[in-house]
């Protein structure tokens, strides 16, 4: 009997992007024919019935309570996170044996640990699905030095961890290039982030409420960001190379949340005029709005984050319809989708001369009206449908 047990800290596909891709995965595997027994084991959330309901096929969910926690203060996240884990382990023990196979991903932190421990009771198989690379995902949020003893002990640490997984699935060739130099690891397959594209729906700019509620007219050219506004999203840069901009039909929209929202704000007050804009966190049932309220999707990662992370917002932009300025450095994932497909443009991090001047240049010539249909690269190159059937596959296997 087959046993497969997926361990997340959200499943729910309307919470955020790592609940609508684990939805897709468990979705997936709950049709598997290979599969006797599928097991959720996640933190219970007001939308648990309904994701229940979605499914077609027979899931055990094994949900716990849990409190939400500030994670944008590090102390906070830090309790929220052990204290999260600590509700992963009562129901781990209950349900682990040796013909176990577990299927993961790295956040949170303390998940990953506490599972790498049971192995030494409990012989049971894992395969990992890889989002963030730890501890060097710490560097460029500037929470530890590489050249730190804290640095080296945990590198140490989660090495060994990265190394005993029995595959490791990654989102980026980046991701695999450093996870092999760290660990030597001889399984491991990138697998990039998918999205069902028939969820998305193709809007004009001119059909945005958000834009006509700014007045933002036809001439203008829209650079939108949408998602997380963090430390390692490189906003710093961009605040820096929009005071540099020129062009005056160009304007910034800003949607999401994150620690970094106040700087976008304080930019606001001090440009004291109307080219940028920030207007909060939308549902997921307003998604689609918000990735058609511009002319161009601005993806970005800080420097030194090259390996660590593949922004998913690139690949709900290009369900849009939408072209990507990426502004990383280029040999990211992103950075070599958006020049392989030539579906947008990129800019190195970390230099807001030079993405002030290619922000100008942009808005001059109206670059955005000559990509190629971002929309079909994703569904030639990215289709969800194969890409879950071969996670799958690595799963039943």
């Amino acid at each position: 009997m087959k046993k497969v047990l997926v361990v997340s800290e959200f499943i729910d596909p309307e919470q955020n992007s790592t609940g609508y891709f684990w939805f897709k995965v468990i979705q997936k595997l709950s049709r598997s024919t290979t599969i006797d027994k599928l097991s959720v084991i996640a933190p219970y959330s007001s939308n648990s019935i309904q994701v229940q309901q979605k499914l077609d096929d027979p899931v055990e969910f094994l949900l716990f309570a849990h409190a939400s926690y500030n994670k944008n203060n590090l102390l906070a996240r830090f309790l929220g996170q052990f204290r999260q884990t600590y509700g992963f382990f009562k129901i781990l023990r209950k349900n682990l044996s040796k013909e176990t196979v577990v299927v993961s991903g790295t956040n949170p932190l303390f998940l990953v640990v506490l599972l790498s421990i049971l192995r030494f009771f409990i012989p049971f198989k894992w395969y990992l699905l890889v989002h963030d690379i730890f501890p060097e995902n710490l560097v460029p949020a500037g929470l530890v030095k590489r050249d730190s003893i804290v640095f080296k002990l945990i590198s140490f640490v989660f090495n060994r961890i990265y190394s005993s997984v029995d595959h490791l699935i990654v989102i980026g060739r980046d991701m695999k290039n450093l996870l092999t130099a760290k660990t030597q690891h001889p399984n491991i397959t990138v697998i990039p982030n998918w999205v069902d594209f028939n969820e998305v729906e193709i809007r004009s700019k001119q059909q945005s409420s958000i834009l006509e509620h700014l007045s933002w007219n036809d001439n203008s050219v829209v650079f939108q960001f949408f998602g997380n506004i963090g430390r390692v999203q490189g906003i710093a840069n961009l605040l820096a190379a929009i005071r540099c901009v020129q062009h005056p039909a160009a304007k910034f929209l800003f949607i999401g949340g994150g620690n970094q929202v106040e700087s976008v704000q304080n930019l606001i007050k001090e440009q004291a005029n109307s080219n940028v804009a920030y207007v909060g966190e939308l549902g997921a049932q307003e998604r689609s709005l918000g990735l058609s309220s511009c002319d161009v999707a601005v993806v970005t990662l800080a420097e030194g984050m090259l390996g660590l992370g593949v922004p998913s917002k690139a690949y709900f932009s290009m369900a849009a319809d939408r072209p990507i300025l990426a502004i990383m450095e280029e040999q990211a994932e992103v950075a070599g989708m958006v020049k392989e497909h030539r579906i947008g443009w990129v800019c190195q991090a970390n230099d807001p001369i030079a993405l002030a001047a290619l922000i100008d240049q942009i808005c001059q010539d109206k670059l955005y009206e000559l990509i190629q249909s971002p929309r079909q690269v994703l569904q030639d190159h990215y289709h969800q449908d194969k890409l879950l059937q071969d996670f799958a596959e690595i799963v039943e296997s």
